[in-house]
Order: C-alpha cells, then structure tokens, then sequence
C-alpha cells in the first residue's frame, strides 16, 4: 500500500480542521450543487462535501483502479461537470522526487512546463472553468504557477490533516475571476494576515553586491537555517561555537539546514553583522507572519508551521545588514 501510494503521489485527508470559516464561506457563495473531486482517493473530502458542506450530490474520479470511483486519468483530461465545485487533495510529486524514487511520470511532465505534479493538476481543473477548493503544498505561493491570476485567497494550515504525513499545506480557492495579487486574500489558519501583493513585497531579493559564500569550510559565519520544535530553537545567525552542530563532519556542498558562510568584514564588525541580521530577519518574519520562509515538516511545540530559510533571502539579509553596518561607521 505504501509502495502505491508513493507512486501515485497520494496523500488521503482524513481530518476537516482544514475547512476554516473564509473556506466555508467561498464555498457556499459559489452556488453548487454537486461536489466533484477529480482525484477522490478514499473520498474523505466528498464524504465532507455532502455531511457538512451540504451538496447534493458528490461526483468523484480517480486512476486507481481499486477505489470506487469511476476510473479516469485526471492529470491529462477532466470531464466538465456541470453545477458543481471541485474541492480534492490533488496528488504531489515533484519530478525531481519521481526520478529519485524511479517512478516513470514522463508522460507527465514531458507535456508541462511546471515541475510537480500538482501544478499539472490545478492547471487541468482550472481549465473546466469550474471554481476549485483544493489542498496543495504551501510552497504552491512561491511557485512559477501562472494562473494564480485566477485566485480568491489562500489559507495556511498549521493543523496536520493528514493521517500519513506532515506535508506543509495551504487551501487554494479559485473562482476564475482575473484579479490582481491586490485582489487576493492570504490567511494563516482562520485569522486574515493581508493581500498577496503587500506579503510578497516583504521579501528582500539579493543584490549580489558583496561575495558570500555558504558550505564554506572557512567560513567564520554560522546560519542554523531551519526551525526546531522546541522553543528558542528558531533559526538564526550566530558564531559556529554558539551552534550546537558538527559543522566539521556535516558541512557539504548541498547542505541547507546548516551552513558555513564566508562574508569579509573587519573582526569586530562580526557581532554586529550577525545581531542586525537576526534583527532584519526577526522583523521580516513578523511583518509577512512567516509567509515568505520556505514551509518546512510539522510544527514547533505551540502548533506553529516550522521554517527554512532560503540562500536567497539568507544572502538578501546579509547584504542588508553589511550595507546598514556600512552606513554606520
């Protein structure tokens, strides 16, 4: 079963806590009869659909040939229902994963510009013109999706939902209607956070302007880049001493929950890079409510989504920070 499940990229939701009050609302002002879900797996959400969200009627497909729904490969061709709402759990798996794992998704993503399976997916239900409810990884916000256009809003879930993994999600409610990042609401949970525009301007981009280097053996800078789950275990900058970690052993060139960075600056400007980084990111982080860090699995002991930061914004933050010493002197 689980060798299957891998394959097909499936993840079965078995948990409501996702359907928060702004998801409940989209929903009824669709106006739909029929819930349909395209990739229904054990059909959890239709089951859903008709005991809580009150549809007359549920329509599910799926390719798996051993669940009760009528069989149809939904990542080439979804069948135009009409009256209805597609609310699924489309199935994830990047294609770096698929070759890694040596599962053959080739006739996939051969047709596709995008680079994991549920954005093939979402880009096929959006094609029915049908408004869309559905349950996809959190990174979908800073992907190269380019209907996004057609977005009603966004909901972080911190709550773990799925029986079989802690796969960081959002719920992505689509209704078609051309809007701007302005015109599209992000929540984190049940609480309003801002519109996607303003949250995406948050983000520093690096400026490329000053060498770094991050997985530099040499390097006197550490970056614990990656949340814990127990408190005070956030990421941060800090001298590699100060870090309880093998930086000796463990330190690659692919490594990126830990790193070694070499940035030059005078012996005793370092305390000052290292605390105006940390203060430029701990504000960066209040100010997008953690949306622009990359999701990471599970979360920390008060229920919070754990976070990564990117090389890219790590650089962007350091630049900041140099160039704010700079001005100083």
């Amino acid at each position: 079963m689980e060798n299957k499940k891998i394959k097909l990229g499936q993840f079965f939701t078995v948990k409501k806590l996702w359907l928060k009050p702004q998801i409940i609302d989209f929903i009824k002002k669709q106006n739909k009869e029929i819930a349909y879900d395209p990739f229904a797996g054990n059909g959890d959400l239709l089951n859903l659909a008709k005991e809580d969200l009150n549809f007359k009627k549920i329509q599910g497909l799926d390719i798996d040939s051993t669940l009760s729904w009528e069989i149809n490969d939904s990542l080439k061709n979804i069948p135009i229902v009409a009256n209805s709402l597609i609310i699924t759990n489309p199935p994830y798996l990047s294609k770096q994963s698929a070759k890694r794992k040596k599962i053959n998704m080739d006739d996939y993503f051969k047709l596709s510009t995008y680079d994991d399976i549920y954005l093939i997916a979402l880009e096929k239900m959006l094609q029915t013109n049908l408004p869309v409810v559905a349950i996809i990884p959190e990174s979908f916000i800073n992907s190269n999706f380019k209907l996004k256009n057609y977005l009603s809003s966004i909901t972080i879930i911190e709550d773990e939902i799925f029986s079989d993994t802690e796969n960081p999600v959002i719920v992505a409610c689509f209704d078609n209607k051309d809007k701007t990042n302005n015109e599209i609401l992000v929540y984190k949970n049940d609480i309003f956070i801002d519109n996607l525009a303003n949250i995406l301007k948050i983000r520093l981009k690096p400026k490329n302007n000053i060498e770094i280097k991050f997985n530099d053996l040499n390097g006197w800078l550490g970056i614990k880049a990656v949340d814990g789950i127990k408190e005070n275990k956030d990421i941060k900058f800090d001298f590699p001493s100060n870090i309880n970690y093998d930086w000796k052993n463990k330190i690659t060139i692919s490594s990126r929950h830990y790193s070694l960075i070499a940035i030059e600056i005078k012996e005793h400007l370092k305390l000052k890079l290292i605390n105006q980084a940390n203060k430029i990111l701990k504000d960066l982080r209040e100010k997008s409510s953690d949306i622009i860090l990359t999701p990471f699995k599970g979360n920390n002991k008060f229920g919070n989504r754990r976070r990564r930061l990117d090389f890219n914004l790590c650089r962007a933050i350091l630049e900041e920070a140099y160039m704010q010493i700079k001005e100083e002197k």
